[in-house]
């Protein structure tokens, strides 16, 4: 039987999205950025504890650095919208853009829009926070030798941009959370298994082989 208008409105359907590989990266990344903020903490707030952190730090900094490496590789030889031009803005995203904006300013009263791979809203942060990673791991192995570069000061420089990525941290922790808890996106379990939730019966974007932006509708209406 034909499902109704109101019980297509709770279905979704499960789309494959995020390979193994940008997955890797992604917990590559994430993980080692925490353990990074921690271990740091205590290398300025705990003397009696700064080998054992230190050692920590530089465990954590070489798996980040493997992360930002396979990121960087996916930008130019991944999925489409794995690549860099899937963090690029697209004029048909500007809609999505103001409609996200407004479900984080409502803290979720109003409706989430869909979008197939990366957030829109978010696309610029990233390649920004990318490019904040990179100055972290080169300020850092940098420091042992030299603590100065181009008249900047590394210790200062790396200790500023650790407090820019310790507040998009928690930006995007709150984010993925209210995603999940009032978008029903699933996000989370997407970063996991691969796959994200689109609600069916309604238009929903997705790319192309060419990587290019298309309109689909998830139609689940003829189910039996």
């Amino acid at each position: 039987m034909a499902y109704s208008a109101d019980q297509l409105a709770e279905q979704f359907s499960r789309i494959p999205v995020w390979g193994g590989w940008f997955r890797l990266a992604h917990w590559s990344i994430a993980l080692s950025s925490l353990v990074l903020m921690l271990s740091g903490w205590l290398l300025a707030e705990s003397p009696s504890l700064a080998e054992d952190s230190s050692e920590l730090h530089s465990v954590a900094a070489s798996v980040l650095f493997f992360g930002l490496l396979l990121r960087s590789l996916l930008m130019f030889a991944g999925r489409p919208h794995e690549r860099l031009s899937g963090l690029i803005v697209e004029a048909s995203e500007f809609r999505t853009i103001i409609e996200t904006g407004r479900f984080y300013l409502s803290l979720g009263k109003t409706a989430l829009p869909d979008w197939y791979a990366q957030n829109p809203l978010w696309k610029t942060l990233y390649l920004f926070v990318y490019l904040v990673l990179y100055i972290q791991v080169i300020s850092g192995a940098l420091m042992p030798d030299d603590d100065s570069l181009f008249g900047f000061y590394l210790p200062s420089v790396h200790a500023w941009w650790a407090r820019v990525l310790v507040i998009f941290a928690g930006l995007h922790l709150a984010a993925v959370v209210l995603h999940d808890y009032r978008g029903k996106a699933a996000d989370v379990s997407a970063m996991i298994n691969g796959y994200r939730l689109f609600r069916t019966g309604r238009e929903q974007p997705h790319r192309d082989a060419e990587g290019k932006v298309q309109i689909v509708t998830l139609d689940l209406s003829k189910r039996k």
